[in-house]
């Protein structure tokens, strides 16, 4: 048996399980079981394949939540310190203060004084979204890769187009969805989290470097986004800097925003056929 694999395999329904419950309190007694790994066992081997500790990881990732609820929304920052499972916002501060640089107050003025004089935003062209849609859940195989989107991105669809091959799938039946967990204004580059991501096939059990995941159903707004990835970028600005201040809509951020992927067969002939349906998770 492939240890290293198996390991990878475990590590990856736990990530998804902190990912579903980043703001519950977690103990590492529930991670080692989810692993199914003895609690001694747990810690070692978590750090060999992630690279950082169980509650580095935690704590980066509830802290980059919480810096985007100072970017994003008015919440008070009493209520981000408790949603970030902290006791006090005192203590809340003094984290915050030591993983960003910035006190949470200080973070959210700077930003608010970014944005106000960056003329940028308001030269951004309006946009609608499609549709307002309530999907159901979807159950997926993925592969993450980290790191900057464009590079993470095309790294792990080798990988992903690799496993279809090995597997003998239809593409033309296959549907394509990618995942883009962090804030790239929050989250340090080589920490940026991307799943490829494919519906999974009947029959088809994850193996490898893949796994499995179910991104959960509910409420989105849908938006298109025609041609090149290249310019996804302004698209988001579009959804979030102008769309949702307008909208009085809400963000769910207990899910990710995530994105299906149309005619990929021509995004190396013809990236003007290129569409992709953006899914902003709204509660």
């Amino acid at each position: 048996m492939d240890h290293s694999k198996d390991y990878v395999k475990r590590i990856l329904k736990v990530l998804i399980y902190i990912e579903d419950h980043i703001e519950e309190e977690i103990s590492i007694e529930e991670l080692a079981k989810v692993s199914c790994h003895s609690f001694f066992h747990f810690h070692r081997i978590f750090h060999m394949v992630v690279g950082e500790t169980v509650y580095k990881y935690v704590r980066r990732l509830r802290l980059e939540k919480a810096a985007s609820k100072l970017r994003y929304t008015e919440h008070p920052i009493t209520d981000i310190a408790m949603d970030t499972q902290y006791d006090t916002p005192s203590a809340f501060t003094r984290a915050f203060k030591q993983a960003i640089g910035h006190s949470p107050r200080n973070y959210r003025t700077l930003y608010k004084e970014v944005n106000a004089m960056n003329n940028k935003i308001s030269e951004l062209p309006k946009i609608s979204p499609d549709k307002m849609e309530k999907t159901e859940d979807l159950n997926l195989l993925f592969i993450r890769k980290l790191g900057e989107y464009s590079e993470s991105g095309s790294q792990a669809w080798i990988n992903m187009h690799a496993f279809i091959d090995e597997n003998h799938l239809d593409r033309t039946k296959i549907r394509y969805f990618g995942i883009t967990h962090d804030d790239p204004n929050v989250t340090t580059e080589d920490k940026l989290r991307y799943d490829a991501c494919i519906l999974a096939p009947k029959n088809v059990p994850p193996k490898g470097n893949v796994g499995r995941q179910v991104l959960r159903g509910g409420k989105y707004a849908v938006f298109t986004h025609s041609g090149s990835y290249d310019g996804i970028d302004q698209t988001y600005d579009r959804i979030f800097f102008k769309w949702l201040p307008d909208s009085k809509e809400n963000l769910d951020e207990t899910r990710p925003c995530f994105a299906e992927y149309f005619n990929i067969e021509f995004v190396k002939t013809n990236q003007s056929k290129l569409v992709t349906k953006i899914y902003i998770p709204l509660s």
